[in-house]
């Protein structure tokens, strides 16, 4: 089969567009809004109209065992078997009927009583952190508080004691590093860190299922184990909606915080509105979450030909949908590349939309509506570190962030 070929290549994987990607989205917008990769070996789709109905078309399958596969073709597969069943069993990676029965069973972790008991230990977790930086004047916003900060908090949540958090947290940084669909030749490293991590990850999962099994309290382990048995669920599936909340949890508010930051000191009238008008914050997240998301891309897998706007993608392709680049797409947003915190007519896509929309995206904007009301109160004077320039993430299109971001205040 002879693909649709394109005159211009778009590299995406360039080192420019890991960096920003904005232009070269704005560019495959105007030129080619369905455009075949071939480097990457995958669709990409960039206007709003076609990203939103791809993320709600079920014939866009959510497997993404293909993708895997893809990027370890001379890897024994023997070798990340642990890694491969702890994400095979994710409910984002599921179509419907069984992501229809999981779902509706794992909303039991996030009920409006929980969401309402947990705001205290995102207050907390958050006001810990900075505790630990406020006398130095100075933090890398990524190690001492945005990377923490959602595993600590996720930790505390599902009931994990306090000095077993650090090797948590590791785990669940190993295992989404490769969540991510890395490209280059690290990849294989990661699949092999992360499936010793899934290895420990899952075995301790089980053995607070069994604790919780005895003995439940108001935790999320508690309350997950609780509707599992009530709903006739294998207990075994649970470590993968376990590594799912926490991935996903660590992954979007790892990257949020210092894409938003980054976002606020560059626009610093913006800052200056939010200092101003704390009141804004909810906006000012929603307006990050826009601007510059964490998951600028998801992945499907056609499950026959499909044909957008003029092309039809194969059966079995790869579909990268750009999130990122329908968040600045002008017939959607006015002013799509200004950052604008009192912007109200925000219909980003930074949590999805559709059967797969965020499970955990009410606990997601709490946790960053706190921290930034949290941090600009503690730290209203915060500023670049000029003797420390940010480095930015260069490893997957799926995430990005920045691996460090020095800040002053």
């Amino acid at each position: 089969m002879t693909l649709a070929s394109e005159k211009r290549v778009y590299n995406l994987l360039s080192r420019e567009a890991l960096l920003n990607p904005y232009p070269l989205y704005e560019k495959l917008r105007t030129e080619a809004p369905v455009y075949y990769f071939e480097e990457g070996g995958f669709w990409f789709l960039s206007r709003y109209q076609d990203v939103e109905a791809a993320v709600c078309d079920l014939r866009l399958s959510s497997d993404k065992r293909a993708l895997y596969a893809s990027k370890l073709l001379n890897l024994d597969k023997d070798a990340i078997k642990n890694i491969m069943k702890l994400l095979g069993g994710m409910m984002v990676d599921k179509d419907p009927p069984e992501h229809t029965r999981m779902r509706k069973v794992s909303l039991s972790g996030f009920t409006t009583r929980a969401l309402e008991g947990w705001r205290e230990i995102i207050h907390e977790t958050t006001n810990s952190l900075l505790d630990k930086v406020q006398a130095r004047g100075c933090m890398d916003v990524v190690q001492d508080l945005s990377l923490p900060l959602p595993s600590l908090m996720i930790a505390k949540i599902m009931g994990v004691p306090e000095h077993q958090r650090a090797e948590f947290q590791q785990w669940a940084i190993d295992i989404a590093t490769f969540w991510g669909a890395p490209n280059g030749e690290e990849v294989v490293e990661l699949a092999l860190r992360a499936d010793k991590s899934a290895v420990l990850f899952t075995e301790y999962i089980n053995h607070m299922i069994e604790e919780r099994k005895r003995n439940k309290t108001d935790d999320m382990i508690s309350l997950l184990v609780t509707a599992y048995e009530e709903n006739g669920f294998n207990l075994d599936e649970l470590p993968s909606l376990c590594i799912l909340i926490l991935c996903a949890g660590l992954v979007t508010t790892a990257d949020l915080i210092p894409n938003g930051i980054n976002a606020l000191l560059t626009n610093p009238e913006q800052l200056d509105k939010l200092k101003s008008s704390p009141q804004l914050v909810g906006y000012a997240v929603e307006e990050m979450m826009r601007f510059d998301p964490p998951v600028p891309i998801i992945f499907r897998i056609a499950k026959e030909d499909v044909t957008i706007s003029g092309k039809t993608i194969p059966q079995g392709h790869i579909v990268a949908i750009g999130l990122g680049a329908a968040n600045r797409d002008p017939q959607k947003f006015d002013s799509p590349d200004v950052f604008d915190i009192t912007r109200t007519n925000n219909e980003h896509l930074g949590f999805s939309k559709g059967i797969h929309f965020c499970l955990g995206a009410v606990l997601a904007r709490m946790e960053l509506t706190i921290c930034f009301e949290t941090l600009l109160r503690r730290m209203p004077n915060i500023s670049f570190d000029a003797n420390n320039q940010p480095i930015s993430k260069r490893q997957t299109i799926a995430f990005k962030g920045f691996k460090s971001f020095p800040v002053k205040f």
